[in-house]
């Protein structure tokens, strides 16, 4: 047992080391400066934060409405592009370049994939666009209950004999 768990270890590491191996080398390129520029800015600042630190603003996480403004404009961006291509196209006919055949063929294909394109980013922005409806709906819904529970209704049993008859 203990020579088939050592052998499957070397064939683990063996497959490893050759991938390892078969990898290009890479150049990294690193723009660091001189360590001397490093270690001269070690001396006790004034300010203990780093002025590269303030110098950064966050990002700001997008939130659906961000989200759904991006696929408007690129779904514009899409129909930007194929008249663009299209125009090409035509243009090249024009002057011979390509043949009409030619001409045909790549102007659907560029419509067929900026449909598909337009079509995707389309379903996503109704997508999103519903899970927007639906959470404001159910805060709603939400909100309506929690302004409501401090009705207490007092309904009188069935049969019961009523005071105020």
């Amino acid at each position: 047992m203990k020579s088939r768990q050592i052998l499957i270890a070397i064939v683990i590491l063996g497959t490893v080391w050759h991938t390892a191996a078969a990898q290009p080398k890479r150049k990294i390129k690193a723009d660091a400066p001189p360590p001397e520029s490093i270690l001269a800015g070690t001396g006790m600042q004034s300010n203990p934060v780093p002025s590269d630190l303030i110098a950064l603003k966050p990002e700001m996480p997008l939130g659906p409405q961000d989200i759904l403004k991006s696929y408007e404009i690129a779904m514009s961006l899409v129909a930007d592009k194929t008249s663009a291509d299209l125009s090409v196209i035509v243009q090249a006919q024009r002057t011979n370049q390509i043949t009409r055949e030619q001409a045909e063929y790549l102007l659907q294909q560029s419509y067929q994939i900026a449909m598909m394109q337009y079509q995707v980013l389309s379903a996503l922005h109704e997508v999103l666009k519903h899970d927007i409806d639906d959470a404001a709906a159910q805060q709603a819904r939400q909100s309506l209950k929690t302004t409501s529970s401090d009705t207490v209704l007092v309904v009188p049993f069935p049969g019961s004999v009523s005071v105020y008859r």
